[in-house]
């Protein structure tokens, strides 16, 4: 590319940009991702601007068309990750408790039903209705008169509780 394309093209992307973050960031899952595919978008850009044709196509569309195409190649390489990680960690799962002898998975089941015991009525109200009624955060929320982040940060306790008593429960 000669000076004179890197120049246009640094004249056409600069006003772009902000404009082209944005527009990944609604494609993305988070900033950080967004952030690495604007600098794949702008590689790509300035790789291929030698064969941009102003006359067929509009500067800003033809750079939006590089980052949905990069953003839906991002998205196909995440899910095939995350499939091949669900996988594994099935498999993995399977074999820890195809492992594990039922004796000791009734021996967790009464120290976990011991160890709720332990806990106040509105701290075994919120677990139950969070895994067994499955209720969301947001709903949890509503109900215990908090907001979802103070109800998350509960029940991340409450989980540590539990599993330090049945942890001390099992191993006696």
């Amino acid at each position: 590319m000669s000076q004179k394309t890197h120049t246009e093209f640094i004249r056409l992307f600069a006003p772009l940009q902000s404009q082209l973050l944005g527009y990944i960031c609604s494609l993305m899952p988070n900033l950080n991702e967004a952030d690495d595919l604007l600098q794949e978008v702008a590689v790509t850009g300035w790789d291929k601007f030698a064969s941009f044709d102003p006359q067929k196509a509009d500067f800003k569309a033809w750079l939006f068309g590089i980052a949905r195409y990069k953003a839906m190649h991002a998205k196909r390489r995440f899910l095939r990750t995350q499939n091949l990680l669900n996988e594994a960690q099935s498999r993995r799962a399977e074999q820890y408790f195809s492992e594990m002898s039922l004796d000791y998975m009734e021996t967790r089941q009464e120290a976990l039903r011991d160890c709720m015991e332990e806990l106040s009525d509105e701290q075994r109200r919120i677990i139950l209705q969070r895994y067994k009624e499955k209720k969301t955060s947001y709903e949890l929320a509503a109900s215990f008169k908090r907001s979802a982040e103070q109800v998350r940060i509960q029940l991340f306790r409450l989980r540590k509780v539990l599993k330090s008593c049945i942890t001390q429960k099992v191993n006696l």
